[in-house]
């Protein structure tokens, strides 16, 4: 009996193997299987050949399938993917998911993505750490996307084929309708529908060409097709419509559509604005028209690299805001751009322009550090920024926003804002430096042209919507969007390699190329001659070298060669590149190269701090850039840059400045730069000729050298506003009051003007202290205020007094240079991390989130899961979209991580920069219940220029309601009677507008147990005892009760509890049980039968 089962199953194996190699032989001998998709993914975008991606050639297992792995993928977003079948024939067949879709799926961490593909049964696998499926669509917003026409608005306001343009309406719930009046004659209008800004989910027709009847629904394709408009009468209105109620995302099906076109009889005047005005930077002029129907004020708002915009308004009107947004995929390491208006219609404010916080201008809320703005002069505001950690841009926050205050009351006036930008360059990061590759720095926008159109996906214009009712007609679209410039939609905005023509890319995966009507491109630039470089081959030398010596060659792309023989004694060698000229520089970037094995750097020199940003942690290479509108004079020979290297062998060796751009300029009346005496003296990495007289030196000298510098070297900018005055804010121990700023609030701290543009404040017998913060405050005398930190940026100036003495501050007001002295300071360089703490808005009447505890930097210490990367995870949060937290190191509010800007709410499992004392992060749980998992990794943070933390924050659906947690876990007699009651911290002690952004930390509150965000005070709520548990404020969900909390951080294991006592599943235990004793029963049975 035993034999013939063994037969049975020998049989039936065989039966299995024959199949199998049935089903291998399906795929035939020549066939080359390739993954094609979104660049990020693959590096080629959507190429399915193998001659086209050799690198994206799958691997054939032997078995039938074939494999593809992706190393080290980062954390990205809505990647999308088909398996690309090639025949010997030349054939191809583009393969998705089981619909025939794309398929879909995000990278939550950074990790190795392994694509499998089985040939015969057509299935793909996606596999990795960080791998997971999108299964369902979060639809922010819809988007009317097609053929529109800068030359004629009325049609998709003009915009041509932009995803995040026209956004449509939500008239119902998940159905969004757009009309567009008074569209002319034409039988090929092409639209499909775009979800979120962005190609990745689009609804269009299910066969080519088809052109749906007026006013009847249809069934609308998911990632399909271009709809065909047809406009039969002289003029029509256009309404869309896309109904997504029954929408199904796993087959995706259930999306309906109406074109619905209504014949208009005469055509409504449009207010169409001149798409051909060319930049200008002068400030434009402004007309008065006597047209008794015109607006009492009407804007245009031009650009060079912007879409235009216009809009008409009343003559109560009293503020128009302007709004620039840029839509990228690529971070920027240096912007500069000029804004020009009437000054007779209007006025900039500073008060008017400020951000969230209250104490820094918000006219660039995306680019946090190392930018100069300047609105000091009437009809102009000019910036620049640079940064080597990259800007990240969000297309859906203003690049630009300028709030404009009208002038009186305008009487049928137009007038035009402009929009200049300069310099555009785009970079990506080094993850081992976690700086900019210098090699993918490439400037898309410089002198006014853009070289390169496919780095700007859209560049978008917004005016505040019209107020004025008159009796031009206006369309159903926002009028900021209504002409784009030709520039802000180039043919390359959608590049040919992401249409989809049928032989190459599958329909379902972007635009079909046909569809994209031709544009102007902007007109090449005549480059000027190039100036004869100077010559960097090193003279041959006939004299012997002695040996036992170090000659060091130094080389560049503008400073001359120069070589010199190091005595083998001498332990360093300084290189210093010299440079000189009849204008000052206004902005500069440059990498130094030197070989490791031979050099290492000791220090490097160069002569400004302001806007100068040098990163020499990556062995081999410095890089520096530098960017000020107050100018750096370098009139008279002046170190560029200067290396002092320590030897590491004998021999000989090179050292190589490049010098990737380097502009020229003077400066105007105000003492900023003057556009017109702007010149390129090197545009990426090539050297321009210029009629501006400039030397240049290199000098290689044994030792430790300091070069000089003139004394006339240090930049002079605009004197500080007459009537300024300077007052010292920070910490309490250091300035007896908190971070008050104010002559009025802290009249001790006014420091004294010293007649050379310096100020001073001297604080007596301060007595020891670890991490005193402070900022200087500049008042000026219209009541506005700028708060100065490190460098003249955002950062406070952290320094410990290690014994008891007088503290001196200084304030250089042209440099914008802060410096602290006195015996016993100590000037914190780097930071050292004994435990880090998750602190935010608990409930004490909730412990699931933060375990109860508000706003204590004490509690909730985090779990060292590796070198310098923290963890902690709270189970069973209920739902609520308002959760706040930030990270805080060593139990203070003196060093904490957050987010770049206010009410930030981080995609779950997605890795985003933490930013150094930032804002708070909000946490959505959409769930029932979740699990949320709080981490920091500050592997890579750099405490001199506060870069390089990540953090995550990972929610995932709880699957059963949490136990109620024993009642002796908190005895409710735990709680001190000290307790501060939460009725005793009135709102109105900590004022908002009194604290600047990344000043206050939190625990310097006590007289009034509040905690104020370092960027937001008036939302951010924290006690100041480490008993105290009360709050108040904004937030939605503060903690309110006065009870203690018990003291569980959930840090003193893998998996915190919340205090619950957990005893194990009764039931599965018992299913265990059973299924082990019919286990051993089927064996005893089975060795029965075989004897």
């Amino acid at each position: 009996m035993f034999k013939k089962a063994l037969s049975l199953v020998v049989s039936l194996m065989l039966m299995v193997t024959s199949l199998s190699f049935a089903a291998i032989s399906v795929s035939a001998a020549d066939t080359t299987y390739v993954v094609a998709g979104v660049e990020e993914l693959c590096g080629v975008l959507w190429k399915g050949s193998p001659e086209e991606a050799p690198a994206n050639v799958m691997t054939d297992n032997g078995d039938g399938t074939y494999t593809k792995v992706f190393t080290n993928v980062q954390p990205a977003s809505g990647l999308t993917l088909k398996v690309v079948e090639n025949g010997a024939d030349g054939s191809q067949n583009w393969i998705g998911d089981a619909t025939g879709n794309n398929i879909t799926f995000n990278v939550t961490v950074a990790s190795d993505v392994t694509v499998k593909f089985d040939s015969s049964t057509k299935e793909i696998t996606v596999t990795g750490d960080g791998v997971q499926f999108v299964t369902n669509l979060d639809i922010k917003s819809i988007n009317a996307v097609g053929n529109g026409d800068p030359d004629d608005a009325a049609w998709l306001n003009g915009a041509a084929w932009d995803p995040a343009a026209n956004p449509m309406t939500e008239v119902s719930e998940k159905v969004y309708e757009i009309t567009f009046k008074n569209v002319s004659k034409f039988d090929n209008y092409q639209v499909k529908f775009a979800a979120n800004g962005k190609w990745a989910d689009s609804w269009g027709s299910a066969a080519l060409n088809f052109t749906p009847e007026s006013g009847v629904e249809f069934d609308a394709a998911y990632n399909g097709e271009n709809l065909t408009v047809n406009v039969p009468y002289e003029f029509a209105d256009v309404t869309l419509k896309l109904d997504l109620t029954n929408f199904d995302y796993a087959t995706k099906l259930g999306a309906k559509a109406t074109v619905t076109v209504t014949d208009t009889s005469t055509p409504a005047e449009t207010t169409e604005a001149d798409t051909t005005v060319e930049p200008t930077t002068a400030a434009p002029a402004t007309q008065a028209t006597a047209a008794a129907q015109k607006a009492p004020l009407t804007v245009n708002a031009t650009s060079n690299v912007f879409s235009t915009a216009k809009a008409e308004y009343n003559s109560e009107t009293n503020q128009v805001t302007v709004s620039y947004y840029l839509d990228t995929d690529y971070d920027l390491v240096n912007l500069e751009w000029y804004f020009t208006y009437d000054s007779e219609v209007f006025s900039v404010s500073n008060k008017n322009n400020l951000d969230s916080t209250g104490k820094k201008l918000g006219i660039m809320p995306q680019i946090t550090s190392g930018s100069v703005i300047n609105t000091s002069i009437p009809g102009k505001v000019n910036a620049n920024a640079s940064d080597l950690g990259l800007y990240s841009i969000d297309a859906k926050v203003p690049f630009v926003k300028i709030v404009l205050d009208v002038k009186g009351t305008p009487e049928n006036v137009e007038t035009t804002v402009n929009m200049n930008v300069r310099v555009l360059t785009k970079g990506e990061i080094d993850f081992d430096t976690m700086r900019v590759d210098p090699d993918s720095m490439v400037s898309y926008v410089c002198d006014y042209i853009i070289h390169d159109a496919s780095y700007i996906k859209a560049a978008t214009t917004k005016l505040t919507e019209s107020n004025f009712d008159g009796s031009s007609t206006e369309t159903t679209a926002a009028p900021e969007t209504t002409v784009p410039e030709t520039t802000a939609a180039p043919e390359t905005t959608v590049p040919e390699t992401t249409v989809a023509p049928e032989t190459t890319v599958p329909e379902t995966t972007v635009a079909p190329e046909t569809t994209v009507p031709e544009t102007t491109e902007a007109p090449e630039t005549t480059v000027a001659p190039e100036t004869t470089v100077p010559e960097t081959t090193v003279a041959a030398t006939t004299e012997e070298v002695p040996v036992g010596t170090l000659t060091v060659n130094a080389t560049s792309n503008l400073f001359p060669a120069s070589s010199n023989v190091v005595a083998g004694d001498e332990e360093y060698v300084t290189v210093t590149y010299y440079f000189e000229s009849e204008k000052n520089v206004l902005n500069a970037d440059f990498n130094l190269s030197y070989n490791p094995q031979m050099l290492a750097v000791d220090s490097v020199m160069t002569p400004y701090t302001n806007g100068v940003v040098v990163n020499a942690e990556t062995a081999g290479v410095v890089y520096g850039n530098m960017s000020s509108l107050e100018l750096y004079n370098f009139n008279q020979k002046t170190p560029f840059v200067s290396v002092v290297f320590k030897k590491l062998g004998l021999g000989e060796t090179d050292v190589n400045l490049t010098v990737d751009n380097l502009t020229l300029s003077l400066a105007n009346a105000e003492g900023v730069t003057d556009e017109a005496q702007e010149e390129g003296l090197v545009r990426d990495g090539v050297l321009a000729e210029t009629s501006t007289k400039y030397s240049v030196e290199t000098e290689i000298q044994a030792g430790k050298v300091a070069p000089v510098v003139p004394t006339t070297a240090e930049p002079t900018t605009a004197p500080a506003p007459a009537g300024s005055t300077y007052v010292v804010a920070g910490s309490e121990e250091l300035c007896g009051v908190l971070w008050k700023g104010s002559p009025e609030e802290a009249p001790e701290n006014v420091m004294t003007d010293n007649g050379d543009g310096t100020y001073t404040k001297v604080f007596t017998d301060v007595q020891i202290a670890d991490s005193l913060q402070i900022k200087v405050v500049e008042n000026t005398a219209d009541g506005g205020q700028n708060w100065i930190g490190d460098n003249g940026g955002d950062n406070n100036i952290t320094f410990n007094v290690l014994a008891a003495c007088d503290v001196t501050v200084t304030f250089d007001s042209n440099t914008r240079k802060i410096t602290v002295s006195g015996d016993g300071v100590q000037i914190v360089t780097d930071i050292e991390i004994k435990s880090m703490h998750a602190v935010g808005n608990g409930d004490p009447d909730d412990e699931s989130w933060l375990n109860g505890v508000a706003w204590d930097p004490t509690g909730n210490e985090m779990e060292q899961v590796a070198d310098k990367v923290y963890e902690i995870t709270y189970h069973n949060v209920p739902e609520f979209d308002n959760y706040q937290v930030k990270f805080a190191a060593n139990g203070t509010w003196a060093d904490s991580w957050g987010s770049a800007e206010e009410g930030f709410t981080p995609e779950s499992g997605v890795a985003f920069d933490a930013v150094y004392n930032g804002q708070n992060l909000t946490v959505n749980v959409p769930y029932e219940f979740a699990d949320v998992t709080l981490r920091i990794d500050l592997s890579n943070f750099d405490y001199a220029t506060k870069l390089g933390a990540v953090a995550t924050v990972t929610v995932t659906g709880a699957p059963q309601v949490p136990t109620t947690a024993p009642e002796t876990t908190v005895p409710e007699t735990t709680a001190p009677e000290t307790t501060v009651p939460a009725t005793t911290v009135p709102e109105t002690t900590v004022p908002a507008t009194t604290v600047p952004a990344t000043t206050v930390p939190a625990t310097t509150v006590p007289e009034t147990t509040i905690a104020q965000n370092t960027t937001t005070p008036n939302t951010t709520l924290a006690p100041a005892t480490e008993d105290a548990t009360s709050s108040t404020g904004a937030t939605v969900k503060p903690g309110t009760a006065d009870t203690a909390n018990n003291g569980n951080n959930g840090n003193s294991t893998a998996n915190n509890n919340n205090g619950t006592v957990k005893t194990g599943n009764a039931s599965m235990a018992a299913v265990i049980l059973l299924v082990l004793v019919s286990a051993t029963g089927v064996v005893y049975f089975t060795r029965k039968k075989v004897k």
